[in-house]
């Protein structure tokens, strides 16, 4: 199986920065507890304090997709929905 690599693209309401970060970096943490995922980063824009990118390495689809059904992931994400600006944009890739 390949590895999946996913980055989501999360956009804060302008004064909710800092509690979405602290959400994102909570999420990262309980993720790379998570059996199949190599690494989680919280990548903040350098150009928009609101905007931050995750980076994410799993080792298959499977276990990326197994990440959803978590309670720590469900539970961050009715957090984030409020505090956020738009809907978070998910992109997926594989290796050649």
């Amino acid at each position: 199986m390949a590895n999946l690599y996913v980055m989501a693209r999360v956009t804060a309401q302008p004064d909710k920065a800092t509690p979405v970060l602290k959400l994102l970096t909570e999420l990262a943490k309980e993720s790379e507890n998570e059996s199949g995922c190599l690494y989680y980063k919280i990548l903040p824009a350098t150009d928009q304090s609101n905007i931050f990118t995750t980076l994410e390495l799993w080792e298959s689809a499977e276990a990326e997709q197994q990440h959803w059904n978590t309670d720590h992931l469900k539970n961050i994400l009715s957090q984030l929905a409020p505090l956020l600006a738009e809907e978070a944009r998910i992109e997926k890739y594989t290796e050649l």
